[in-house]
């Protein structure tokens, strides 16, 4: 039995929800620019309509990315200050595996490929299959040119899910589940599943993942990718 709260800022989305002994409540709002203004506010209006407080919470999960720069540093903040201030275990959750985890419950087959808009040009993307109804990663996460997937996705026989799909250079792609992107209430799954297997800890142990952290910081001359946009 546990009381989790999961905070996600990885994408335009600004989401927080409660895994409360396995019952999923959630807040979710499309704020492109004011996840720094409404991550907090959000978590005490959820916790609030809840009925519990503070010192009732077990665990803090986060979308650790990859995804907006910006976005992952704002949820690692607020996830470490909870932390810190409560003195709370804290879980990255992969972004990409919760998009997966998101189409997979849509649809009857049981591995994805995710991509997400990485911006620059590029795509942020990663294979996984369900085990028990969790995914779980089939290789490394990785980000590069839409190119670079292309074979992959070419032989890929499962779900294909994520806004990066609207990048991809090629005619008849299946859109259905393009539109999916990283939610706090999705993440509750998989931060469950990663407390159940004793995954939480100290917050030093769970970084974000940006998988090109020095591309973040580039001037806009030393970007060609983004150029050529």
């Amino acid at each position: 039995m546990s009381s989790l709260l999961i905070l996600d800022a990885s994408s335009t989305l600004c989401s927080v929800a409660l895994n409360l002994n396995g019952e999923t409540l959630w807040l979710t709002e499309d704020q492109p620019r004011r996840h720094a203004q409404r991550l907090l506010p959000m978590v005490d209006e959820l916790m609030s309509d809840a009925g519990i407080s503070r010192s009732e919470l077990d665990g803090v999960a986060f979308g650790c990315g990859p995804g907006s720069f910006t976005g992952i540093r704002i949820a690692v903040a607020v996830a470490q200050g909870v932390s810190l201030a409560l003195d709370l275990p804290v879980c990255g959750i992969s972004s990409l595996a919760t998009i997966a985890q998101a189409a997979l419950s849509e649809d009857t087959r049981s591995r994805a490929l995710t991509l997400m808009d990485a911006h620059m040009g590029e795509v942020f993307w990663g294979t996984y299959e369900l085990q028990n109804g969790i995914c779980v990663p089939v290789g490394d996460e990785q980000v590069g040119n839409p190119e670079a997937c292309l074979e992959a996705i070419a032989d890929w026989d499962g779900v294909i899910a994520g806004d990066g799909l609207q990048l991809m250079p090629f005619a008849g792609c299946d859109l259905t589940y393009s539109g999916i992107r990283p939610e706090a209430r999705t993440m509750s799954r998989l931060a469950a599943e990663a407390w159940k297997d004793g995954k939480f800890g100290d917050a030093d142990a769970h970084p974000p993942v940006y998988l090109r952290n020095s591309v973040a910081w580039k001037k806009l001359d030393e970007q060609p990718s983004l150029l050529k946009r």
